[in-house]
């Protein structure tokens, strides 16, 4: 297998020295701890059920550390099972954080720890003893702007102030009645205030919360939404919402421990510790009003006008699902939002929102019905061109609107992957399978992660091309994609199968084939924000002698996005 670190254009790379390694037995106390390094990928198993896995590691630095697990097996019969992972101290006594969710039945631990040495402990939360790999990586700090004022600070004392954009840590303690921290901060104006727990508070870590908006003040906080934000699956993280936009007001956050069962120590909620918050707001001044221009309005060439966020836009939608499309440019990694209301004589009742990309492909809608107006919002992940759309939620419901929008910062961006069916674009190769691109369970482009690729049901013992990029639409500049290079085997049908490269191939790995027809390759990316949302797109070239004149093949083609958040 070959390991690289890709930089941020993509344009440059370093072979770095292997980083996917065996685990190294005995390694089931924190005594016999296996030593691992960030960017390390290891591949383990359990012995038994009851077995479990320790790994330490030191760090010279503060620094956001992650543990993740992955699947191991093929693409084709995939080995998962559902784990369990903490944190904690050189000698394996206090435990700093633990998790046991994020990525369906893999696992994903993090936490921000002080410079240190450490041991952390993997173990089997359900299912048979099985084989499985396990990511290890750590992100620079994410300072903390605001800190907890001194107790108490719950609904009837003084909150701890904040301003909107800060990270906030906090921490629940023991008391009677239950420790509840309240955040207070002023809108002067309309807008949607965004709230996510994360990995940058101290240890030892909450490990459960539930979090809920208010509005008045000290002893007079009215809730606002439908109950409290509590999330158990994946503890470390919790989306908090609010119905609508808010106006200007005075508001507070209340956090507290969640609903999460106890457990069995030591994986067992205490619902005390240290929590972080991001927060971030969607300002919607109103800066500028565009009106809808002509119809028809609704394609990436006649579209109502232009807007930048923060902007109102204005139209009339007619029924019959009338689309009203708005341009709109997005400078990268930014978390879009959108709301609207009737207005006029004859104001629009309900909305739906949609949200396309520059080609007008739909990329997420935010649905209102018939008395209800749609709220979006939405992460894009990447810089470019895009369009709002606006319409009533129903054939009938027509009327005026106004259309609210506006953007701030991502709190995170989240890996994603993508891989396109081999049945739908890989030709066949002369062993009569079409070559298989993909990514094993949990696996994820995670800044400082080793990301692994595998390729399946190419040539035997040969070896196949891994392509690398950031077009799917362009190869070279000018060449456009996809692009026929050959044929391959023929389908049921009896039809030869085409060729297509879909990469525009910025890199070029080559990796061997075993005899079964399978190779891996893996890279790093180095820590670059500017490269949060980034796109890649991945296809390999597979040699085979016998099946054309080029003795190639192609596999299906791949994508997956670059983040900060490993799920």
């Amino acid at each position: 297998m070959r390991i690289f670190t890709l930089l941020a254009a993509a344009t440059v790379v370093a072979t770095l020295p292997a980083q996917k390694v065996n685990e190294v037995e005995p390694n089931d106390t924190a005594a016999t701890a296996m030593p691992i390094t960030s960017g390390m990928h290891i591949a383990a198993s359990y012995a038994t059920t009851a077995d479990e896995d320790w790994f330490s590691f030191t760090l010279t630095a503060p620094g956001q550390v992650h543990l993740h697990t992955v699947a191991n097996g093929t693409l084709l019969l995939g080995l998962s099972r559902d784990n369990r992972i903490a944190f904690y101290d050189a000698t394996g006594t206090t435990r700093l954080a633990w998790n046991d969710g994020a990525v369906g039945t893999m696992a994903d631990c993090g936490v921000t720890l002080p410079a240190g040495s450490y041991v952390a402990r993997v173990a089997l939360k359900s299912g048979t003893a099985v084989a499985y790999d396990l990511d290890f990586y750590v992100h620079p700090v994410n300072p903390i702007d605001t800190v907890e004022a001194a107790e108490p600070n719950g609904a009837a004392n003084a909150p701890t102030q904040f301003t909107l954009g800060d990270t906030l840590e906090g921490e629940l303690v023991v008391s009677a009645p239950a420790d509840e921290d309240y955040w207070a901060f002023q809108l002067t104006g309309r807008g949607i205030v965004l709230a996510a727990t994360y990995d940058d508070g101290g240890v030892p870590q909450a490990d459960n919360l539930a979090l809920r908006y208010h509005t008045g003040g000290p002893g007079a906080w009215t809730a606002i939404g439908l109950g409290d934000v509590s999330n158990s699956a994946s503890h470390r993280i919790t989306n908090l919402t609010h119905p609508g936009m808010l106006l200007a007001g005075s508001y507070a956050i209340a956090v507290k421990g969640g609903t999460a069962a106890a457990g069995t120590p030591p994986w067992d909620y205490t619902k005390l510790g240290k929590y972080s918050l991001r927060t971030a707001l969607i300002d919607m001044p109103g800066s500028n009003t565009t009106a809808e221009g002509v119809e028809p309005n609704n394609t990436t060439t006649t579209f109502a006008g232009a807007f930048n966020p923060g902007d109102d836009l204005t139209g009339n939608t007619t029924g019959s699902l009338d689309e009203d499309w708005f341009l709109f440019t997005s400078a990268g990694a930014t978390t879009f939002g959108a709301m609207a209301e009737g207005t006029g004589g004859t104001p629009l009742a309900g909305s739906t929102l949609r949200l396309y990309d520059a080609a007008g492909t739909l990329v997420t809608t935010a649905s209102g019905g018939s008395t209800t107006h749609a709220k979006m919002v939405f992460t894009i992940e990447r810089a470019g061109v895009y369009y709002l759309s606006v319409a009533g939620p129903t054939i009938a419901v027509t009327g005026n609107y106004l259309l609210h929008t506006g953007s701030t910062p991502a709190l995170y961006v989240s890996t994603t992957t993508r891989v396109e069916p081999a049945s739908t674009n890989a030709c066949i190769g002369s062993n009569g399978l079409r070559p298989l691109l993909g990514y094993m369970s949990g696996e994820t482009p995670a800044f400082g992660s080793t990301f692994i690729t595998r390729v399946e049901r190419a040539f035997a013992s040969s070896f196949v091309v891994g392509m690398i990029g950031t077009s799917n639409t362009l190869g070279y500049g000018s060449i456009p994609l996809p692009f026929l290079i050959s044929y391959g085997g023929l389908d049921p049908q009896n039809q030869p199968t085409p060729c297509y490269v879909r990469v525009d191939p910025l890199i070029m790995i080559a990796v061997l084939t075993d005899a079964s027809g399978n190779g891996e390759y893996g890279y790093q990316f180095a820590w670059t924000p500017s490269a949060l949302g980034l796109k890649i797109y991945q296809q390999a070239l597979c040699f085979d002698p016998v099946v054309n004149s080029l003795g190639l093949t192609v596999s299906n083609d791949a994508s997956y996005v670059l983040g900060d958040r490993p799920f």
